[in-house]
């Protein structure tokens, strides 16, 4: 694409939108990777009955990505813009569009740093800090047309949208820092899975590694996601805005302070792998990562659980004679999500008992020893005795 060569500057796209949809796409994978464990273990009828609401959630980001993608991205993508003393050009691939500056009707501000121009026409164009430099389109607009604009309204808006585009710019240092962000996002989620195995794995038992090392990361990259938004967003709010504030009203210069920016960074990211550190040690001391939720997938009026309720399972109690042990009468889910109830363990007798029609217990002729490495289990229609492989135990269900 060829560009006009009138003017020196050409607003386009910020790239780092590129870093926003391959972080979108890994969640896209993880959530699809979390829903094809789900069908395979629950099978379709029970998740379409039971987890009709999380589907629900589920589908509408997925929904969201994709109009994120189509709609606002890539399009955007194709877009530059070029301000000439009268008139805006808009090109979008191989078309381009002028946008003259004496046809404009009104500008009007929407949120943050997205504005709009109405033209006399009716037609609406749209800018916001995702356009390199889009206080260049501002500025333009006041220097043709300050009719537009009350000065108060033109001055504060203008302070923000160098804020933002500043903030936009700073999003390309993400990874500038090399040593503190391998220690961040490698050295530290490493340590934590591998101390956090090293302590919980003296206590717990842990049948299944995979899906145990699989929350530990999700609860790594959400913790390590969480302090880099909060960082970001209390620097730029009490530090780097007020900075350019204070720059623009004392000289009108708009040129960033790299020196400042970046050890300002630098040391936010030290206190960010403080903070991720103290986080994850405190959920490894709680446990936090060992629980888990699941939804009844039927009546069990034996037990008291009703389909669709949402009870909650401690991962820890999945054996016996360890130091968080199954004890008789609790309530326990085991293999694809099923419920009963433990009865006996391994070297117990177990049988089933009947009535006779007063109402007289008879006992029982089917006499049996546990297995040994099972747990007997009463059933979810509380007559039938099941025998099942603690390694197959999931957790207790906690009242």
């Amino acid at each position: 694409m060829k560009l006009d060569s009138i003017q020196p500057r050409t607003l386009r796209y910020r790239n780092h939108y590129k870093i926003y949809l391959f972080i979108l796409s890994i969640l896209s994978l993880l959530l699809s990777t979390y829903w094809w464990f789900k069908f395979s273990v629950d099978g379709h009828q029970v998740i379409f009955e039971s987890y009709r609401w999380e589907m629900i959630f589920s589908i509408f980001y997925f929904s969201a990505f994709a109009f994120f993608y189509f709609f606002w991205v890539r399009p955007k993508m194709k877009k530059s813009i070029q301000v000439f003393s009268d008139s805006l050009m808009i090109h979008d691939g191989r078309n381009k569009e002028e946008v003259k500056f004496e046809d404009i009707e009104s500008i009007n501000l929407v949120c943050w740093s997205i504005f709009y121009l109405k033209t006399k026409k009716g037609v609406k164009h749209y800018f916001h800090s995702g356009y390199e430099r889009v206080d260049y389109i501002w500025e333009g607009l006041h220097l043709a047309r300050a009719d537009l604009f009350s000065p108060t309204l033109y001055e504060d808006f203008r302070v923000k949208l160098v804020q933002y585009d500043h903030h936009q710019k700073r999003k390309d240092w993400f990874f500038k820092h090399k040593m503190v962000d391998v220690f961040n996002w490698a050295i530290l989620p490493f340590m934590f899975l591998s101390l956090a195995f090293m302590f919980q794995s003296k206590n717990v038992i842990i049948h299944h590694q995979g899906i145990y090392f699989f929350r530990l990361f999700m609860y790594s990259m959400l913790i390590l996601v969480s302090t880099a938004f909060f960082y970001s967003l209390v620097l730029k709010k009490f530090v780097f805005d007020k900075k350019v504030k204070s720059q623009m009203k004392e000289t009108e210069v708009k040129v960033r302070d790299l020196e400042f920016e970046g050890m300002i960074l630098h040391r936010s990211k030290i206190f960010q792998f403080i903070t991720a550190t103290f986080a994850l040690a405190i959920l490894v001391k709680m446990d936090v990562n060992l629980y888990s939720v699941t939804k009844v997938r039927e009546d069990l009026a034996h037990f008291n659980l009703k389909k669709g309720h949402t009870v909650l399972i401690d991962n820890r109690y999945n054996c016996v004679g360890c130091k968080y042990q199954i004890l008789d009468g609790d309530y326990v889910v085991f293999g694809r999500g099923t419920i009963g109830q433990v009865l006996a363990k391994e070297g117990d007798m177990v049988g089933e008992v009947s009535h006779d029609k007063k109402g007289r217990m008879i006992a029982s002729e089917n006499l049996q020893e546990v297995p040994r490495g099972h747990v007997a289990l009463r059933a979810a229609n509380g007559k039938d005795i099941v025998f099942v492989k603690i390694q197959e135990l999931i957790g207790k269900i906690q009242n």
